[in-house]
């Protein structure tokens, strides 16, 4: 797959997928709590008691994907469209998976739930590429400001011009009495 210029793909899954499924999973909560949920929805959610957890593995995958941006290892930018591509198409396979593993039938996947929630992942995924290009920022800035600086050497026009530069070179009519000794006795 052709990615465009400036965008590798550890790039893309370092920043995108922690992002992209806490996204899916506050998408998961928005539409719920908006909609409400019913008995059969409580059946089918109950892994999401351990979100707590995912979203503390997404959050320590961040900072292993910023400490690799930081020491350089980690090079190119995140791309928008996996942001806007992931997390509904994540959403949608994690509610069908729900349904078929409660027993139910696929279309039950098209209730109003998860139109919402569908409809819930598009500004959460913008949220989450404005949060991406941030996180890269902050650490491409820590990256400089750790970076170690070259040592101070003052130009030739910057110094002074108290002695003449041509007087600290050496007379053409020393050159052949360098090295030698005070004559004998």
């Amino acid at each position: 797959m052709a990615y465009p210029p400036g965008v590798k793909r550890r790039t893309l899954c370092a920043f995108s997928l922690p992002l992209a499924l806490a996204g899916c999973l506050t998408g998961h909560a928005a539409a719920y709590a908006l909609v409400g949920s019913s008995r059969q929805d409580a059946l089918v959610h109950g892994y999401l008691a351990y979100a707590p957890q995912l979203l503390a593995v997404c959050v320590a995958l961040l900072g292993v994907a910023l400490a690799m941006r930081v020491t350089g290892r980690l090079q190119g930018r995140p791309a928008a469209w996996t942001f806007a591509l992931l997390p509904p198409a994540a959403f949608v396979a994690q509610e069908l998976l729900e349904r078929l593993v409660a027993g139910l039938p696929a279309h039950a996947a098209l209730e109003t739930p998860v139109y919402v929630g569908l409809a819930a992942q598009l500004p959460i995924a913008a949220i989450a590429y404005v949060a991406a290009r941030a996180l890269v920022r902050v650490a491409d800035d820590a990256a400089r400001a750790l970076s170690p600086r070259p040592p101070f050497v003052p130009r030739r026009e910057a110094l002074p011009a108290l002695v003449p530069f041509h007087a600290l070179r050496s007379s053409p009519l020393a050159l052949d009495r360098l090295g030698r000794a005070p004559p004998g006795r």
